[in-house]
């Protein structure tokens, strides 16, 4: 009998794993459609006429306690390749209590750039700040430890130009000079990420604005409001705002934006864990929007996926990883029967795991390499291999789970996050 019960229980699990793995290798397929569909339109090369009409923009710089970026940050924007009268550069200090105040004086003199001073309440109140007093068509925000390419704004004013229903755009955004093995690992992780929010800026599917250089019609703000505090992931809150209102939020692949990545095991679970926490919270008080038709495919699969791909990532992990201690402690039994002997590698085919779970397994990850593949090449021109590849591969599966856990405990509880 307790065999019995132990076969169902197993088969049980197995089945959920098998609609898992359909779906996701569903997604992975309707992705790669989307991309076949939208090929021709992804050249990374970029177009050398000027621009019939320049609109004024002006780009906030929240900062709280950024004295070693937002200098860089600043002098990347003075050097963006959009007419000067065109550009009002607004920097916040939103109270920090290093030296950010200080640095930034350097910027005084320049007629480009305003310096504010305010109490800290937190980044959504700088850049509320920032937007109320500004007065351009185009208002956008650039992190204080990111830095843009020179052609990046001249990109989205494109795109604004030929798109007259384009509301807000986002960049493509990549990670800034990755030096250790942790920051490379998230380098194949943002061009992975880079390559699937193009395929979902056509579908009307994205529901994401995020911090590094989104930039918005001044309408938007006119119309919804500014930002909130929302569970410290106001872009992911703002952008949903606009999809409720049917405001249509494009990807501008070619406006590439470098951003700083976290460096320590620590500094990237505290990062994820408040976007894991923000992207529960925000899509459970958007919640009408979830398989609802009247917002398309971001209502139908983007939003879905976004909520229950945090517990679908946790199932399928807690499953390989039950299944590789079951094979180890197997294994460990055959060694201490036949000696190291068994420990000798066996290649030959009959040994290979061809089970239907198996193929979907392999088909599912070729798959990611082609996502990855052509995520790298859309961010640099072509593929290059490295070791940031072979990094995300081996160690992204092992520590995202301590993120998604917790972040789960915390939804459970209504336990908040902290910014940093």
């Amino acid at each position: 009998m307790r065999v019995i019960f132990s076969k169902m229980v197993e088969t049980f699990f197995s089945s959920i794993l098998y609609v898992f793995l359909f779906f996701s290798l569903y997604l992975e397929v309707f992705f790669l459609i989307t991309f076949f569909e939208e090929r021709e339109k992804m050249s990374v090369v970029k177009p050398t006429n000027k621009l019939s009409h320049y609109p004024s923009a002006t780009i906030i710089v929240p900062c709280w306690n950024e004295e070693k970026t937002v200098s860089g940050t600043i002098d990347s924007l003075l050097a963006l390749n959009y007419p000067q009268n065109k550009l009002n550069i607004l920097i916040v200090d939103d109270g920090s209590t290093d030296n950010t105040w200080h640095v930034i004086q350097k910027f005084i003199n320049t007629p480009q750039v305003s310096l504010i001073k305010k109490e800290n309440g937190g980044k959504h109140t700088a850049v509320n700040l920032g937007i109320e007093e500004s007065t351009s068509e185009l208002v956008g925000c650039l992190d204080a430890d990111s830095f843009v390419e020179k052609d990046a704004l001249l990109e989205i004013a494109r795109a604004f130009n030929e798109d007259s229903a384009m509301m807000a755009a986002t960049p493509m955004l990549v990670v800034h000079q990755p030096k250790n093995v942790l920051q490379k690992m998230q380098q194949t992780e943002y061009h992975a990420g880079a390559f699937l929010k193009r395929l979902l800026s056509p579908l009307d599917a994205i529901y994401v604005t995020p911090g590094p250089f989104s930039i918005f019609r001044r309408t938007v703000f006119e119309k919804i409001g500014l930002y909130k505090e929302a569970h410290n992931t106001e872009d992911m809150e703002f952008a949903l705002r606009m999809q409720k209102h049917h405001m249509r939020i494009r990807n501008v692949h070619t406006a590439q934006v470098h951003t700083t990545t976290p460096d320590t095991v620590y500094k990237l679970y505290r990062q994820r864990l408040r976007w894991a926490y923000g992207i529960m919270k925000n899509t459970l008080d958007y919640r009408f929007m979830l398989f609802a038709r009247e917002y398309g495919l971001l209502g139908m699969i983007a939003l879905p996926l976004s909520f229950f791909g945090v517990f679908v990532f946790l199932y399928n992990f807690g499953f390989i990883l039950f299944y590789t201690v079951q094979a180890g402690i197997a294994k460990s039994v055959e060694v201490s029967v036949a000696g190291l002997s068994a420990l000798i590698p066996r290649f030959d085919t009959f040994y290979l795991n061809t089970d239907f779970m198996a193929l979907l397994a392999y088909i599912l990850f070729g798959i990611g390499l082609v996502i990855i593949w052509n995520g790298i090449k859309l961010a640099e021109g072509r593929f290059r291999p490295s070791m940031s590849i072979f990094y995300f591969l081996v160690l992204y599966g092992f520590i995202a789970p301590f993120w998604f856990m917790r972040a789960v405990f915390n939804v459970a509880l209504s336990k908040g996050t902290k910014w940093r």
